[in-house]
């Protein structure tokens, strides 16, 4: 998941070893859970709220804090500020849960139990009685058309490739994706000639709650993709006859625990959302309001937290030491310990950044551990790797330090080899950052770096959060300061589809033949443990030729909560921009 920037941890000494637990809990569930009997209840993204005492329904209000999305359509986004939303208005057949030993498994959600499987074809059954928002019966149709829509052309989802022969493999996701052609070769296909393809999706409903989906090959973490927002449900009358507009309030119609009533765009807007009266799971909502206002400015929304303004927000980095220092906000603050990349990304397109002796010039003129210590008071990890700590498959910084780590000499050295000795004739450069602080901080440090080491300029371009998603997608960036949280914990989430040529996520553009070759190959590999490898080599291949990417440090996700939240529930793997937002039906007030 592109990331918009992201229980007490006070070190992370104990997380690694529960990382790579939680990743075997995550296995070991995802490959077979016993299976439920058809209309049981099935609990929500978490266990209910605890018998601690709530607050009258008349106080279950709160704001909260995060960066103003592109979308609030699942099938289009790859930004957590959307994702993060769109999980509280949407749930698929399965979604994620934690467990009690901190990891999180995939459990049936809309579905009443495990797929049945017989060959390729998954079988899934949904609760009976199922309805959307607006009271309509929430069917299989719903599902067939949300697949059918994430394998549309004209939708392009960036997270496609979850459910075509890259990952999931369901039977004609890309033939039908692929019908439009590139922009270099553009197909034009007929609407009858899109339909058949559309038709010929491996996803149909054999009645009003029976679900079948075709795979190529069995997949053994089915469950775990079919959790995610390019499986989520779609209505298609609704959006076909609202067209873009049908996320809009009034118009949008959601499967999950809150509805959306209420939205002001632009920074300093907000939504609003409210209880869905048939949300089908358990807990049902005790919030009966709760605001989402969209502040960049991680400052400005310290502030507002001090003085009663916000419930819940991310905060910078620097401010830790004064969190620390204060009674009252010491005992409000998470810190917790993410599966995140954050990497200097590099538009491969471009004729000076294609040069490979360019981007390593780049990576070995940046003192990560530095960069830690000077723009976030050392609460990261500095990072020459891409597959994360706590996964498995995990090679740390050893492997890559001396091929892409900090190297003044070496970095000027890469430059002049690409033809550009002390900086002449190197271009001016754009560096893409959010306009916060912490984030201008690090675009400053980056810089000075490359000024006072390669004798380059780099210009630094601060955008909100909603400007620097489309920034990305639409690939208009020199240099972009990205990087990925994983969706689901398993090596393949940080690679296929963003490195892959033409992978949905790849908007920097690299394409290379030994990449390629590794991940197609391990996205078809049966024996887990060649799968690794074949993932560890890509990585190798990605982090070595700088493909697209030099990573930088390894995140945290740092929040103030109000002492008041009752039922948050953070995970370090699928947190995204506010602390357990993937279970907001747990969430409640407390009473005083």
């Amino acid at each position: 998941m592109r990331r918009a920037n992201r229980l007490r941890l006070l070190g992370w000494g104990w997380w690694v070893p529960l990382m790579a637990m939680v990743v075997l809990l995550f296995m070991v569930v995802a490959c077979g859970e016993e299976e439920k009997e058809e209309g049981t209840a099935t609990p929500g993204a978490g266990a209910s709220p605890t018998a601690e005492a709530q607050a009258p329904p008349e106080q279950q209000e709160i704001v909260v804090q995060s960066g103003q999305p592109e979308f609030f359509d699942p099938h289009r986004s790859n930004f957590e500020q959307d994702i993060a939303i769109e999980r509280m208005l949407w749930r698929g057949l399965y979604q994620l849960v934690l467990t009690e030993a901190g990891g999180v498994e995939a459990v049936p959600a809309m579905a009443a139990g495990e797929p049945t499987v017989a060959g390729n074809v998954y079988t899934v059954k949904l609760k009976a009685g199922l309805k959307w928002s607006d009271g309509q019966p929430l069917t299989a149709k719903d599902f067939v058309y949300g697949i059918q829509r994430e394998c549309d052309p004209k939708v392009a989802g960036p997270y496609q490739y979850l459910l075509g022969e890259s990952i999931l493999n369901i039977v004609g996701c890309d033939a039908y994706f692929n019908a439009l052609g590139t922009a270099d070769k553009p197909l034009t296909p007929t609407d009858a000639e899109l339909q058949t393809l559309r038709d010929a999706v491996g996803v149909k409903a054999i009645d009003d709650t029976t679900l079948q989906i075709t795979l190529g090959a069995p997949k053994v973490t089915f469950t775990i993709i079919m959790s995610l927002w390019a499986a989520f449900p779609s209505r298609q009358d609704v959006i076909e006859q609202y067209g873009d507009k049908w996320t809009d309030p009034g118009n949008i119609v959601t499967n999950g625990p809150f509805i959306l009533t209420g939205l002001t765009p632009g920074a300093g807007g907000n939504v609003v959302l409210t209880p869905n009266p048939n949300w089908a799971l358990e807990p049902k909502p005790a919030l009966r309001k709760l605001t989402i206002r969209f502040i960049d400015d991680l400052e400005a929304a310290f502030r507002a937290f001090q003085t009663g303004e916000l419930d819940i927000t991310s905060i910078p980095a620097p401010e830790i030491p004064t969190i620390k220092a204060d009674a009252t906000l010491s005992k409000q603050f998470l810190q917790v310990g993410a599966s995140r990349i954050w990497s200097v990304e590099m538009q491969m397109k471009d004729e000076v950044l294609s040069k490979y002796e360019v981007r390593l010039a780049l990576s070995r003129a940046i003192d990560r551990e530095m960069l830690v210590k000077v723009v976030y008071n050392d609460a990261y990890l500095p990072a020459n790797y891409w597959i994360v700590q706590g996964l498995t498959g995990h090679q740390g910084s050893e492997p890559f330090e001396s091929i892409i780590g900090y190297d003044p000499a070496a970095a000027k050295k890469a430059l002049s080899d690409a033809g550009y000795p002390d900086g002449q004739g190197f271009p001016t450069l754009k560096l893409t950052v959010l306009d916060r602080p912490d984030r201008k901080a690090e675009g400053e440090f980056l810089q000075k770096s490359w000024k006072e080491t390669l004798g380059i300029n780099v210009e630094i371009e601060a955008v909100d959060a909603k400007t620097r998603s489309s920034t990305f997608n639409t690939k208009n960036f020199d240099l972009y300061m990205g990087g990925w949280q994983i969706d689901y914990p398993d090596p393949e989430n940080v690679l296929i589809g963003l490195f892959d040529t033409g992978g949905g996520n790849n908007q920097y553009e690299c394409s290379d033949p030994d990449v390629d070759a590794k991940l197609k190959a391990a996205g078809t590999e049966t024996d887990n443990a060649k799968r690794i490898k074949l993932l560890q080599d890509a990585e190798t291949l990605i982090v070595t030729k700088l493909c697209g990417m030099a990573p930088v440090w390894q995140g945290a996700f740092l929040y103030l909560a109000d002492s008041k939240m009752g039922g948050l529930k953070p995970n370090g793997q699928i947190d995204a921009a506010m602390p357990g937002n993937w279970c907001p039906e747990c969430w409640y007030v407390k009473a005083q």
